[in-house]
């Protein structure tokens, strides 16, 4: 059951990947509650957990199929934003970032034959599919509202209402 080192080495970038998507949306926390906007910050609290939960879904999967977790170093993440807008832009980067390195995971994964590293997977592309298009359709909002301080404090108050997602339990 032993698992192929270049799937190991993918994976262990990936779990990397992970949390410093994590340590970047508690830098988006730092800033938002700078401003006090309590209600972004609510919310990328939760996009903070998720990523820290799909780097556990990534160990638990790599430490079951006998690979060896090694965790690296995670880079200091900047949380000076010029506004709301900025801060999305930025999540929005970071998860397009993160489903091209997932896509690389599972190509390798495809090219050595590892069904079950392949199977894992699926769930991660699936996960980035709705990241991305959260994350697009809460940047078309807050561009939206612009400067328009009475609409980003409608959008702050409807970010703090985020519901649990259902997929990070499955």
């Amino acid at each position: 059951m032993a698992i192929d080192p270049k799937i190991q080495a993918a994976i262990n970038k990936q779990i990397n990947h992970e949390m410093t998507a994590a340590y970047n949306y508690l830098a988006m926390v730092v800033y938002f509650e700078q401003i006090n906007l309590a209600g972004f910050a609510f919310w990328m609290r939760k996009q903070h957990e998720e990523e820290l939960a799909h780097a556990a879904k990534l160990f638990q999967y790599l430490s079951d199929r006998g690979g060896k977790v090694e965790l690296e170093a995670i880079p200091k993440p900047s949380s000076d934003f010029g506004s709301v807008a900025d801060v999305f832009e930025a999540a929005l980067k970071m998860e397009q970032a993160n489903t091209a390195s997932i896509n690389a995971v599972y190509a390798l994964a495809k090219d050595v034959n590892d069904y079950a590293t392949l199977s894992h997977l699926q769930w991660f592309l699936d996960e980035q599919v709705e990241e991305e298009k959260t994350m697009e359709e809460t940047l078309g909002l807050v561009r939206f509202a612009g400067d328009d301080k009475s609409a980003l404090l409608t959008l702050n108050s409807q970010m703090a209402n985020r519901p649990e997602e259902e997929s990070e339990t499955a």
